[in-house]
C-alpha cells in the first residue's frame, strides 16, 4: 500500500540526519527540506501507480484463472440462454459458435464459497431495468451450463429467488450552504447506487452503508438509528448490526425505509 508523502519525507530525513556530519537546518521551509518534499511527493506517485496497477492485474487474474470466484462470476455472466456450449479439441476450450449478447440473462451474480461447494446466485433485469429472478427454463439451462464448466470435485447449487427487503431507518444532518432539498435527493441517490454496488460476495454491510451515506455532497454526518434485512425464506424482518448474508444475492428497499435529513443547527435538539 502506497505511503504517504509525509510518511516517506520523514524515512528520508532521519537518514539525512543520521547519516550526515554537517548540521542540518531546523527550518520546515529550508532548501534541503523542500528537496525531500519533491523526492518523498515522486516516489509518492510511483507507490500509487504500483497499487494501481497491483489491483488492475489481481482483477484480470482472478477473472481469467478458472476455479476462482470471480472466474465463476465471469462465466455466469457470459452464459448465453438458448445457446449450445461447445468444446474445441484443439484448445480444450468452452465456446459458443455465436457471439449473442441478447442471451446473455444473468445480469447479478453472487457467490457464496465453501470448501469443494458453491452457492451461485444469479437474477436477470426486465425491460424496466428491475433485477428479477431467472425463469425455471432459464435456471435449468444456466445450472446445465455450470455443471460444463465446473471445476472436478466440485458441487454447486444455483439459486435464482425474488430479492431480500431492506429496512432502515436513517438520520442526516447536513451543512446549511446546501438546501434541504438537494441534500435529500443526493442522500437518495447514494442509497440507490449502494444498491447497484453489491459484489460478488453478496454481503451487505453496515459500515459500507453509511460510508455510501456519507459520501453525498452536502452531508456532515449521519446515524443509522436501525436497519434490517429480510430474505424469502423469513417470516419477518431480522435486525444486523455488522453485516447481513443475501439470501437472493441482490436487494430491493423496504416501502417503509425512511431517512429523515436535518440541519447541523438542529444537532443535539
Amino acid at each position: 500500500m502506497a505511503r504517504t508523502i509525509n510518511e516517506i519525507q520523514a524515512g528520508i530525513v532521519s537518514e539525512l540526519e543520521a547519516g550526515t556530519e554537517v548540521k542540518l537546518s531546523t527550518s520546515k521551509v529550508a532548501e534541503w527540506r523542500l528537496w525531500t518534499w519533491v523526492v518523498a511527493a515522486a516516489i509518492h506517485a510511483f507507490e500509487v501507480v504500483l497499487d494501481l496497477f497491483r489491483k488492475e492485474v489481481q482483477e484480470k487474474t482472478d477473472k481469467i484463472t478458472p476455479g476462482t470466484v470471480r472466474w465463476y462470476g465471469e462465466q455466469c455472466l457470459r452464459f448465453q440462454n438458448g445457446h449450445k456450449l461447445l468444446f474445441d479439441k484443439k484448445t480444450a476450450a468452452l465456446y459458443y459458435e455465436v457471439d449473442d449478447p441478447a442471451a446473455r440473462i444473468v445480469k447479478v451474480v453472487a457467490i457464496k464459497e465453501s470448501p469443494k461447494h458453491l452457492t451461485i446466485k444469479v437474477a436477470k433485469t426486465d425491460d424496466s431495468g428491475k433485477v428479477i429472478p431467472l425463469s425455471p427454463d432459464e435456471k435449468y439451462n444456466l445450472i446445465a451450463y455450470i455443471h460444463e464448466i465446473r471445476a472436478a470435485g466440485t458441487t454447486t447449487d444455483v439459486v435464482s429467488t425474488t430479492e431480500d427487503k431492506i429496512r432502515y431507518n436513517l438520520q442526516v444532518w447536513h451543512d446549511t450552504v446546501y438546501p434541504y432539498s438537494e441534500v435529500e435527493t443526493n442522500v437518495k441517490a447514494a442509497i440507490e447506487a449502494f444498491k447497484t454496488n453489491i459484489g460478488f460476495d453478496g454481503v451487505i454491510y453496515v459500515q459500507q452503508f453509511i460510508d455510501a451515506v456519507m459520501g453525498a455532497e452536502g452531508v456532515v454526518t449521519c446515524k443509522l438509528n436501525s436497519i434490517a434485512r429480510k430474505g424469502v425464506s423469513d417470516d419477518d424482518f431480522k435486525a444486523f448490526e455488522v453485516y447481513s448474508d443475501l439470501e437472493s444475492g441482490y436487494f430491493d428497499y423496504a416501502p417503509d425505509s425512511g431517512v429523515k435529513v436535518e440541519s447541523v443547527k438542529n444537532m443535539g435538539a
